[in-house]
């Protein structure tokens, strides 16, 4: 008596689903198994066995009673139907009993959390399969304690030029960063990521540099490495080609300065003389001139200071760009630079009727800088606006002091810039000019040499224009000529924007 209360206690206490049946009719189901199958006992004891099986897994099940029979036990996974159709995957332990009606004692255990588990997991490691095969760069995956290779796909088979067996099981600083042993930037040295430039060893002795990213993974609770490389060898090979050609150009571009400069030394001596004795000529030391004769000697005179500009121009911008351009820092007053510009310029203008502005604050104080610089940089930059405004236009010259910047700018209502030609204003030799038959003419040099002159007092130089409205430049120099330029704020910019498109060149 006692027993039959343990047994029964069990089989209704059980987390398992428990079912006695004769193969055809459920006979007895314990309170679990109404639980798992939804129904209550008197339904599941008028029903079916098989009705409990999905289509798909009733030929299993019928060969696992089968089995059951003949070897009194069996063990199986199927699926079953509960009574909302919905479908759970089972585990079942099957018993024969020990009579002659065939009675089998059933224990079923809900395994639908476990299936779906592994079916996750599988789908995982298909997906990290098609990721391995599939990815352009080289993949490993590395157990973590033991640095073991366990994978490997295709590309990095290809770059360590071993087959895949040969690779498997090995350590993986046999091929990767071989002489990194225990410097392993993750399992070492503590890192979450690796992003660094690293070498293969392939199977020719030969080193290969690769760009490799590794990350910690968990698979299965697990600890891996999943280990990504890519091979640099084209692009260092690339980058070293590049760098030659660098070394090539710039060797070409010194040799280039330094002919420019010598050739330019060459032409000043006899144009000197041909400028010097046409103006001898001109002041009539020797004599009279008839008219024709004054006429031709002031167009050698006029010609010869004109080539010998260009030649002052191309002197000064070869001098800048073999390095061998030096200022000469002094001190002085803003206001005796402007004074100079004007005087020079003024003439020029007045040719045209244009209204001239030279304006600065009152606090502006002086500046060190390089003064025939500074006169060279306004010249080319009021000359300029001059050459391209209109006669009854206007230009304005300005400066205004911004902490330890000197800021100037020079403004015209002249033709002003398409955007089309604002990407050449500062290319040696390029001349911006609306008119097919260049109307205007110049070297083309003069804001190449404002930009470097500029360039080297550390300052800066923009500029803004709207095509037939005008433009301004603006530069500044720092005021005492020796501190490093702050990162500046536009104080023109309120004006700027009136004026229209703007782009930048830092110095």
């Amino acid at each position: 008596m006692a027993k039959e209360e343990i047994y029964k206690a069990l089989f209704e206490q059980s987390n398992d689903a428990i079912l006695i049946t004769n193969g055809e009719h459920i006979l007895e189901v314990n309170p679990k198994g109404c639980k798992l199958l939804g129904y209550d006992r008197a339904h599941l004891e008028k029903i079916s066995l098989l009705s409990l099986f999905t289509e798909e897994s009733l030929p299993s099940f019928q060969n696992a009673l089968n089995a059951t029979l003949e070897n009194r036990s069996a063990f199986f996974e199927t699926k079953i139907k509960r009574s909302d159709n919905s479908i759970l995957d089972v585990e079942v332990n099957s018993l024969a009993m020990c009579d002659q009606r065939k009675t089998l004692l059933i224990i079923i255990r809900d395994i639908t959390l476990r299936k779906e588990s592994e079916r996750l997991v599988q789908k995982e490691r298909e997906i990290l399969s098609a990721l391995l095969e599939k990815s352009l760069c080289g993949i490993l995956l590395i157990e973590a304690s033991s640095h073991k290779i366990v994978d490997v796909n295709t590309i990095a088979i290809k770059t360590i030029g071993r087959s895949k067996e040969e690779i498997v099981g090995n350590i993986c600083h046999q091929f990767i960063c071989p002489a990194e042993v225990g410097k392993c930037p993750i399992s070492d040295l503590g890192l979450s990521v690796d992003n660094s430039e690293r070498k293969i060893i392939n199977a020719q002795k030969g080193v290969i540099p690769i760009l490799k990213s590794v990350v910690p993974v968990t698979i299965e609770d697990k600890a891996y490495f999943v280990e990504c490389f890519i091979d640099l060898s084209e692009r260092k090979r690339t980058e070293e080609r590049l760098l030659q050609a660098k070394l090539e150009a710039e060797a070409a571009s010194r040799t280039k300065s330094e002919f420019l400069t010598n050739m330019s030394h060459e032409l000043r001596t006899p144009l000197n003389s041909i400028i010097g004795f046409s103006d001898i000529l001109l002041e009539k030391v020797f004599g009279d001139l008839n008219g024709k004769q004054l006429k031709y000697v002031n167009n050698i005179s006029v010609s010869g200071k004109h080539l010998l500009g260009l030649i002052n121009d191309i002197l000064d911008l070869s001098k800048v760009e073999a390095g061998k351009m030096e200022l000469n820092y002094s001190e002085f007053s803003i206001g005796s630079v402007f004074d100079e510009v004007k005087s020079t310029i003024l003439p020029l203008a007045q040719v045209k009727s244009l209204e001239m502005d030279f304006n600065m604050d009152l606090d502006i104080g002086d500046i060190q800088a390089d003064r025939s610089r500074l006169i060279q940089i306004l010249y080319n930059l009021v000359s300029n606006a001059v050459k391209f405004t209109p006669e009854g236009g206007k230009v304005s010259v300005y400066c205004k002091k911004s902490g330890n910047r000197a800021i100037f700018s020079v403004t015209d209502t002249g033709i002003g810039i398409s955007s089309e030609d604002q990407k050449y204003l500062f290319e040696p030799f390029k001349q911006i000019d609306s008119g097919m038959n260049r109307q205007y003419g110049g070297t083309g040099l003069g804001l190449v040499l404002v930009k470097q002159f500029v360039d080297l007092h550390k300052g800066r130089v923009w500029f803004t224009s709207v095509q037939g409205k005008g433009s301004s430049f603006i530069f500044e120099l720092p005021v005492n000529g020796l501190d490093e330029m702050e990162k500046p704020d536009n104080i023109f910019k309120d004006s700027a924007t009136k004026v229209g498109i703007s782009a930048n060149f830092s110095g």
